[in-house]
């Protein structure tokens, strides 16, 4: 007898705005495949200055973070990545953000920054920073606005238009930059 396993799959296609101009794009993808979901965020970012590639891969196993990995560049040249790797051993995680080694004990991570990208983070506080390696607080503001706080003092904007995200203001360090979403 044959076993008929779902298979859903989410693309999403969003445009990098710094002042009028396009200066990146992000493609969010989900899949599931049972109770296994898989998810990747790849961004590119391009001025006259500064050309940043990231790309952010978690996998899931019902509803559980069991890995992550983050890979940052340049473009110019493999010596100037960097890369954070998340992965879940028994009860703890262990993160080695460019060699640098830390765990989180005693936790389950069910929500990250990347599931921002396909629900509304409905009646949830915090999410797992997969590029920072630890935790962020998540205010709901009302209206399908939330504010992430960073670790530096700095806030994201997460915009939901009927559960779906629309718009990410994001306080970076060229200025303020939109990510908006296109298809």
């Amino acid at each position: 007898m044959a076993v008929s396993i779902q298979l859903q799959a989410q693309t999403h296609t969003f445009e990098i705005r710094l002042g009028s101009h396009a200066i990146g794009t992000v493609e969010a993808r989900c899949n599931v495949n049972g109770n296994a979901r898989h998810l990747e965020i790849k961004s590119k970012l391009e001025t006259t200055f500064i050309t940043k590639f990231t790309d952010i891969y978690c996998d899931y196993n019902n509803n559980v973070l069991v890995q992550s990995h983050v890979t940052r560049s340049s473009g110019k040249n493999s010596d100037d990545s960097k890369n954070v790797t998340t992965r879940r051993e028994g009860n703890r995680y262990l993160i080695n953000a460019d060699g640098e080694k830390s765990a989180l004990n005693n936790v389950e991570i069910q929500h990250s920054v990347s599931d921002l990208y396909f629900a509304e983070p409905r009646q949830i506080s915090r999410v797992y920073s997969e590029t920072l390696g630890k935790f962020l607080a998540l205010k709901a503001l009302g209206n399908g606005e939330y504010e992430l706080s960073l670790p530096d003092g700095k806030k994201n904007y997460y915009r939901y238009q009927k559960g779906t995200l629309k718009e990410v203001e994001v306080n970076h360090t060229l200025g303020k930059a939109f990510i908006v979403r296109t298809s």
